[in-house]
């Protein structure tokens, strides 16, 4: 499996937004006349079963945006070139929406799911004497294989191993398992922020923490496929 590392600390458990990491709309730096859009959700689902799904742009502000749409991987695999993105680039008028459409190529299949980045970017046109004012929202985007169900907690598949001080949290899965942004050692407290909020299958992540090796269980805070935050959940370490 591919280890990502991780760096320990201790801290109070800090309060998780609803929209986390992939979910959350990227608005760092937003001018104050810039247009704005609103997405249809937090994350983009496509069934293979289906091979496309629609996604819904809506332009709320007073002027026309050019809106460019593209999908990005997370990983090594490269999967985002199997998905054709259309209107790659359009243009929405204020009040109006547009309908961004994610098609499977001809002759692809999934053999498991598939977590990918979808990126919107609005831009003004260039007023007199001005400068374009891009915005831009990066959501979740999930191809759900149509041998598999959807589950809600995938995260139950996860693997918790201890090695000394060295925690690794495993996926053996073939389902992608977004998590919060930290998980917390049992009993001690020790709170270790992730590299990413989400484990691929077949991946794992490890962390050295002191006090690691007295572990016998962690909190994790699941998220759901749309990047929400459920209940924590405990699971339980092995040696």
């Amino acid at each position: 499996m591919n280890a990502l590392r991780l760096k320990p600390r201790v801290a109070a458990c800090t309060r998780i937004l609803s929209l986390t990491s992939l979910a959350l709309a990227s608005f760092a730096g937003m001018p104050a006349m810039a247009s704005t859009f609103r997405l249809q959700s937090t994350t983009v689902i496509m069934d293979e079963s289906d091979r496309r799904t629609s996604f819904n742009v809506e332009n709320t502000g007073g002027e026309p945006i050019l809106l460019l749409s593209k999908l990005s991987d997370l990983d090594d695999k490269d999967f985002a070139k199997s998905i054709l993105v259309t209107p790659a680039v359009t243009r929405i008028d204020p009040g109006q929406s547009q309908l961004v459409n994610f098609a499977l190529k001809k002759g692809v299949s999934l053999d498991r799911e598939y977590l990918l980045k979808a990126s919107f970017e609005g831009v003004t046109q260039k007023a007199k004497g001005g400068t374009r004012m891009p915005i831009r929202q990066e959501i979740g985007f999930i191809a759900q294989p149509k041998s598999m169900p959807a589950d809600a907690t995938p995260w139950k598949a996860l693997n918790v191993r201890v090695e000394g001080n060295q925690i690794t949290l495993a996926n053996p899965s073939k389902r992608v398992v977004r998590l919060g942004p930290a998980i917390r050692l049992q009993p001690s407290g020790v709170e270790i922020p992730l590299a990413h909020a989400y484990i691929m299958p077949g991946q794992s992540m490890s962390a050295t923490a002191e006090g690691a090796a007295a572990a016998t269980q962690i909190t994790i805070t699941p998220l759901s496929r749309y990047g929400l935050v459920q209940a924590t959940a405990t699971l339980d370490v092995s040696r």
